[in-house]
């Protein structure tokens, strides 16, 4: 009787460090958590450098799979306005998309590189150099859910010119592509979005 209460006493306990080992916070769980803070320093942001504004998606994390490959280990944070032909139904329609460093939120600058280029995978090859520049216009477009346009890398056309990397995507038309230029390096030098306006 005493070995069945012992064999039961260690079953017991091995299913209670089971149970423990599956509620415990493991690097997901203390990543989850850093991010709903770090989303709650974004939104006391938004509250204070942009009172008062609006838009049709966030304040979020911005989740796009294409990026989150491009840039190993950044998080980005954004609110996004559609474009639309008529005024939007804001007073102060706010696109942003930012990191959060502490206490320190730093937003995306739209026609600074250096935004765009730390952190970015440096591009060696053709693949590399497609999903570079897919994940660049994704961000730039502040749109994760790439509502508009599908940046698919495999969509962008790559030419090596002057041992640089030019990468184009074209809207529907030749008329109207984007274009990401990677050093002889591979690091992002340039990008240019072309995307025809919104009728």
């Amino acid at each position: 009787m005493r070995g069945f209460r012992s064999s039961g006493s260690r079953t017991a306990v091995a299913m209670l460090l089971g149970l423990l080992a599956v509620a415990a916070p493991g690097p997901a769980g203390a990543d989850d958590a850093l991010a709903a803070r770090e989303l709650e320093t974004f939104e006391a942001w938004l509250d204070s450098a942009r009172a008062g504004y609006g838009c049709d998606e966030g304040p979020a994390l911005f989740r796009n799979k294409t990026v989150e490959a491009a840039y190993p280990g950044r998080r980005f944070y954004y609110v996004l306005t559609y474009a639309r032909g008529i005024p939007p139904p804001y007073k102060k329609p706010t696109t942003v998309v930012a990191e959060v460093a502490g206490a320190q939120v730093r937003t995306i600058h739209p026609v600074s590189m250096d935004g765009y280029r730390t952190g970015l995978k440096r591009v060696g090859s053709a693949k590399d150099a497609r999903l570079a520049a897919a994940a660049v216009m994704i961000l730039a477009t502040a749109d994760p859910g790439e509502r508009r346009w599908r940046f698919d890398p495999s969509n962008f056309k790559v030419q090596r010119r002057g041992g640089r990397w030019v990468c184009s995507y074209a809207h529907g038309s030749a008329l109207y592509t984007s274009q990401v230029i990677f050093d002889k390096a591979g690091v992002l030098s340039s990008f240019q979005a072309g995307a025809p306006p919104v009728p």
